[in-house]
């Protein structure tokens, strides 16, 4: 017993981070402060299932998350998305921590797009472990979707782990996205936990260059003690389906950098 309540004293702030049932990467994303739910992308197999079913291409993807220039609250992901007629198969890898402890992520996603709505669904196991503990595995849900109301309006919503927990929360998220031009993209969005408030996030994406889009983003969540602000930019590069894309996010333990590496290939003409 002493063990125990030793081993959950010492890592209490990395349970505490870790499991807030937030998966999200990619930072294209993260450089819009996460307001991608109706966004279509490779990350989309991460950020909305749902909307990976608009993706056109097989791709690969990976992350890398340097958070507060902690060794152990560190993220490495990817995943892989192999695009065919009918569906769209993905599978998708997260790992938060280090020996002493971490939650890593494994999972399965479907997704397919019918007319101009796009749906997908997936399960993970997620797997936490703490040094001196026996490791705690769950079987979680998830299912997304993404409606094209007009050429330039996306409404997108998910939602995580059908089953709630304290210790994997459920997670909903909906948003939109506007695009007025065709460079400029505007992103609203609201997550939401059962037994925590809701988080407000805005982002802007701007392409600069064909090759070259910049991007911005904040959100805000209540909290007893008042409002809790983050905010973001990055960058993304595109050259001949290799994308590489940059985050920086400023949090109150302190600044988040995020680099992310993705191929596209073996795009299908519908």
């Amino acid at each position: 017993m002493l063990r125990f309540l030793l081993a959950l004293i010492l890592f209490l702030p990395f349970i505490v981070h870790a499991q807030d049932g937030d998966y999200n990467l990619g930072a294209s994303s993260s450089a819009m402060a996460d307001a991608s739910v109706a966004t279509v992308n490779s990350w989309s197999l991460f950020n909305n299932p749902g909307a990976s079913g608009s993706l056109k291409a097989t791709s690969v993807m990976v992350s890398y998350q340097n958070r507060y220039n902690i060794e152990g609250f560190h993220v490495v992901g990817g995943g892989a998305i192999y695009h065919t007629r009918l569906l769209n198969f993905g599978v998708k890898y997260f790992k938060f921590g280090d020996d002493l402890f971490n939650q890593q992520l494994l999972g399965l996603v479907i997704s397919n797009k019918l007319q101009m709505v796009s749906l997908g669904g997936g399960v993970s196991i997620i797997q936490t472990h703490a040094e001196g503990l026996k490791d705690d595995r769950k079987l979680v849900g998830e299912f997304g979707g993404l409606a094209e109301i007009t050429d330039i309006i996306s409404f997108g919503a998910h939602i995580f782990n059908f089953k709630h927990g304290a210790q994997y929360p459920t997670t909903m998220k909906a948003g939109m996205s506007i695009a007025p031009l065709e460079n400029i993209a505007l992103n609203w969005e609201v997550e939401k936990q059962l037994e925590a408030r809701e988080i407000f996030k805005a982002g802007l994406q701007y392409g600069l260059m064909d090759f070259l889009v910049l991007r911005t983003g904040v959100n805000l969540q209540g909290t007893e003690s008042g409002t809790t602000t983050n905010a973001a930019f990055g960058f993304g590069i595109n050259t001949a389906g290799f994308l590489m894309d940059y985050s920086f996010t400023s949090a109150p333990l302190g600044a988040v950098h995020e680099i992310t590496l993705s191929i596209e290939f073996g795009k299908i003409d519908e």
